[in-house]
């Protein structure tokens, strides 16, 4: 590919207030911003953000970095900035037509966590456009001494009650702000591992208030460490090691064998080990590393390595060398060793099937894999996960929940398979996840026909997923492997229409620049026009305005009944008894024949509303607060406390009956005093 991507560390500058940056030295600057760097998670975002976006030419004469903090602070008012909000200069990222500025929010030495401001410059250096999310408003009660210690949180994470043992990250915890829903708090962020196989990011952050309590948790893929840490394990990997070359043959998952060569590393005995130390990429034993950070590096067995290893190995070089040739050095763009951790299982030793990527562990960007799914045929799943770390890098903490968390998911998903087309690795008219593998039961998603494996097609269809207000297990954090299929279908409808996969690579390259940490599908409804006419990509502009339109990422609301298909709504009393804001809707089909996962949802985070598109029936309708564990069934006289006996013998005044093509929405009586709503 000839559309060069080159990534610059530019010195960090400090914004001091509205008006002007901070006048300092640029070694003075560089070295204020490193230190910020070295805190990392110090701030988490919360429910004052403000995503502002300015797609139109507003300054000219932007060639640096200071001329580019001059540029911001024009619009630094549009941007949702108050008096208190810093500004650090934290990257430059340059394609062949346009520069992009990456700002960071700080609070004094720290980060604000998810925020991030992109100022987007062509090549006459007009500024034309700005992607920002900020926090505004940001005061906490600063800690009296007399708080827990960072152990203390630790333990409490340990013995927080759940059917899953959470396996603390010891010595990564660390102070941090979290924003509530009425404000910001100083807590302990405390880091597990992530207990679901479902997910692509491998650590749960929880938020420990100063008694002690755990007040919430998120998925992320990035863990705190330091310098110091990075440095004294990724100085020693690679030490004493002499570059090499193992070839033999390997068998694939249907039996048949093929030829292979990578490269490998000796020590000075002569023992080969699967690491290839020009790239940096080190294969090791996930177990030694996970309970000791041991690196367990492979080796040998009598001249072999094992087959399913070998093929992850050599697929992961392969995306390597493809980023690498646009200018994309490594999997996050700065060269950082990679770590792949073999052999993925859980407590009892046995596979968990996933794959994922890991983020950052102690100078690692790390990677997962078990031994039982052979991912390493599949260069769309490899390309996926690579991915994860290029996006993770260019979108700034971008949270995994909810709309952000599916966009993410369907970058790497179509990346995935640009890539594979390009290299050959697949004949996939489809465009399939997985199935290269051969292994019908690995194929994951089908982007051509999201249908196939149950994912919706527009907002509000059939398999479509509400965004969560409280995450929690089974909701896939507010469907972000369900919801992947309306930027899936987007990207497939351009492919479709003729777009060549190395054009579609470098469109999505410049999407991901763009956005910020929390762009949603309405607002990458704006981003994806305007993206194609920066990259002079215009031809596509019908066919993507159509697919947007299909898909109706636009807007949050219900626009459309799918056939055969009813509506049904419901509002959420703001007062007792569902206190929690984790509710569950459940509707039981007369046939019991529905998916126990088709038959439930909860409040939507963004219309705090309940929204359920069912197939048209007979159904018994039930909620039950997830806290408490109180049950509600709804009869034609209103909402009854039950418990798991009553639904023995249901009476027919329990059952409503949707049809084709109607809304219903169902009422509040019962629930509390006022009788608002009315009954179907």
């Amino acid at each position: 590919m000839k559309k060069i991507i080159a990534f610059l560390l530019a010195a960090a500058l400090l914004v001091t207030c509205p008006g002007a940056f901070a006048e300092e030295t640029a070694e003075e600057s560089r070295g204020n911003g490193l230190q910020i760097r070295d805190i990392s998670k110090s701030v988490y975002s919360g429910n004052q953000m403000t995503t502002s976006i300015i797609m139109e030419p507003f300054c000219e004469g932007v060639f640096d970095e200071e001329s580019a903090e001059q540029a911001i602070l024009k619009v630094y008012d549009r941007l949702g900035a108050d008096e208190n909000t810093q500004l650090m200069l934290d990257d430059v990222v340059m394609t062949n037509s346009l520069t992009y500025y990456f700002f960071r929010q700080i609070l004094g030495d720290l980060f604000v966590e998810g925020t991030s401001v992109k100022l987007i410059v062509d090549e006459n250096g007009t500024a034309i456009g700005v992607v920002g999310s900020l926090e505004s408003g940001i005061a906490y009660e600063p800690w009296t001494g007399e708080e827990i210690t960072a152990e203390q949180a630790e333990q409490a994470v340990a013995t927080k009650p759940g059917k899953m043992r959470l396996n603390v990250k010891k010595g990564m915890t660390h102070p941090a702000i979290v924003g509530l829903d009425d404000g910001h708090k100083l807590v302990w962020v405390v880091y597990t591992d992530n207990p679901y196989d479902d997910l692509d990011v491998a650590y749960l952050a929880h938020y420990v208030d100063e008694r002690g309590e755990v007040i919430g948790s998120v998925p992320t893929a990035t863990v705190y460490s330091s310098d110091v840490e990075n440095n004294s394990i990724t100085g020693m990997a690679f030490m004493g090691m002499e570059p090499d070359v193992w070839s033999g043959e390997v068998t694939l998952f249907d039996g048949s064998t093929r030829s292979l060569t990578v490269p490998i590393m000796k020590d000075g005995e002569g023992n080969e080990y699967l690491g290839d130390p020009g790239r940096k990429i080190l294969c090791v034993d996930y177990l030694s590393w996970e309970k000791d950070y041991e690196l367990n590096i492979r080796q040998s067995q009598n001249g072999r390595f094992d087959d399913g290893e070998l093929l992850i190995y050599e697929s992961i070089i392969r995306v390597w060398d493809f980023y690498n040739e646009i200018g994309w050095e490594g999997a996050d763009g700065k060269g950082t060793p990679i770590l792949l951790k073999m052999d993925l299982v859980d407590d009892e030793g046995k596979p968990v099937h996933n794959a994922y990527y890991g983020g950052m562990e102690r100078g690692f960007q790390s990677f997962a894999f078990n031994r039982d799914e052979r991912d390493g045929e599949t260069l769309d799943i490899i390309c996926h996960e690579f991915t994860h770390c290029v996006s993770s890098t260019l979108t700034v903490d971008s949270p995994y929940l909810n709309d952000t968390g599916a966009i993410n998911e369907a970058i790497s998903d179509t990346m995935g398979n640009l890539m594979e087309e390009m290299l050959g690795a697949s004949d996939d008219p489809d465009w399939l996840l997985g199935e290269a593998a051969k292994n019908p039961d690995q194929i994951l998603r089908c982007m051509s026909n999201p249908h196939l494996y149950d994912q919706p097609e527009f907002v509000w269809d059939m398999d479509y997923w509400p965004a969560v207000q409280v995450d929690t297990e089974g909701t896939d954090h507010g469907g972000v492997h369900q919801n992947s299929s309306l930027l899936n279908l987007i990207a497939w409808r351009l492919h479709e229409a003729g777009m060549k996969p190395e054009d579609e690579f470098y469109y999505m390259m410049n999407v991901i620049m763009t956005m910020t940490g929390t762009i949603n599908y309405p607002q990458l409804a704006v981003l994806l026009p305007w993206c194609l006419k920066q990259v002079k990509m215009d031809e596509y502009m019908d066919v993507l305005e159509k697919a947007i339109a299909e898909t109706g990422i636009a807007d949050i609301h219900p626009k459309r009944i799918p056939e055969g298909c009813a509506l049904v709504n419901a509002e959420i009393p703001g007062d007792p008894p569902c206190v929690s804001g984790d509710l569950r809707m459940e509707f039981i089909d007369e046939d019991g024949k529905m998916d126990p996962e088709d038959r439930i949802t909860w409040p939507d985070e963004r219309l705090k509303e309940i929204w359920k598109v069912l197939p048209e029936g007979k159904y018994i309708v039930t909620l039950q607060d997830m806290d408490s564990g109180r049950k509600w069934i709804l009869s034609h006289n209103g909402w009854t406390d039950y418990d798991d006996s009553y639904m023995l013998n249901t009476p027919d005044n329990m059952y409503f009956i949707f049809e084709e093509g109607t809304c219903w929405m169902l009422p509040l009586k019962g629930l509390t005093d006022a009788e608002a709503g009315q009954n179907p």
